[in-house]
C-alpha cells in the first residue's frame, strides 16, 4: 500500500517546499502580482527594475545593496532547481523499475528533502539580507505581499496566485530565475 501513495506524497512534499521559494519569483516577474501605485514615489524609484521593490518604495541606494543578493540568489536557486529536477527524475526512475529497491527510494527521498532544505535556506538568507537593508515598514510590507500571494494553506478557495502559477512564470525572459 505504501508504494501506491509514495509517489503522490513525494510530489506533494516537493510542491509544498517549492512553494516557499516560489514567492521569490514575484521579485523577478516584470508584471508584479500587485499593481504599481501612481504616486510621487513611483517616479522617484522608477529606475528600480523590480516592480515589487518599486511598490515597496525601495530607493536606488537600497536597490544597489539588494540587487547583488538577488542576483546571487537567482544563480543559486537556478542551480538548486536543476539538482532537484535531476533528483526527482532519478526517483521516478527508481519507482518505475520492475523491481523497486525500497532502500534506494528512501535514500533518494532523503536527498530530495535535503535539496528542499537547501532551497529554503537560500530563500531565508535572501530575506535576511533584504531585511537588513529595508526599513521596518518596507519589511512588513514585503512579508505582507508574500503572505497574500502565497497562501500555502491548501484551501482551494484561496485568492492567492498559488505556487504553480508563480513557478510557471519562472520562464519570463531576462528577469526570471530560470535564466
Amino acid at each position: 500500500m505504501w508504494n501506491k501513495f509514495q509517489k503522490p506524497l513525494l510530489i506533494l512534499s516537493l510542491s509544498l517546499n517549492l512553494a516557499f521559494v516560489a514567492i521569490w519569483l514575484m521579485h523577478t516577474v516584470p508584471s508584479s502580482v500587485t499593481a504599481q501605485k501612481e504616486s510621487p514615489d513611483t517616479v522617484a524609484n522608477a529606475a528600480v527594475p523590480s516592480s515589487l521593490h518599486r511598490e515597496l518604495g525601495v530607493t536606488l541606494d537600497q536597490w544597489s545593496r539588494i540587487e547583488p543578493h538577488i542576483l546571487r540568489f537567482r544563480q543559486s536557486a537556478r542551480e538548486q532547481r536543476q539538482i532537484m529536477q535531476a533528483l526527482l527524475e532519478q526517483l521516478i526512475d527508481l519507482l518505475a523499475a520492475g523491481e523497486v529497491n525500497t532502500a534506494a527510494v528512501r535514500a533518494k527521498q532523503e536527498e530530495i528533502l535535503a535539496g528542499q532544505r537547501r532551497m529554503q535556506d537560500l530563500v531565508i538568507e535572501l530575506l535576511l539580507h533584504e531585511k537588513d537593508i529595508l526599513t521596518s515598514e518596507q519589511s512588513r510590507a514585503l512579508l505582507k505581499v508574500i503572505h497574500q500571494q502565497c497562501k500555502c494553506s491548501g484551501d482551494s478557495s484561496s485568492s492567492g496566485v498559488g505556487f504553480g502559477r508563480m513557478l510557471i512564470n519562472d520562464s519570463q525572459p531576462s528577469t526570471s530565475l530560470g535564466q
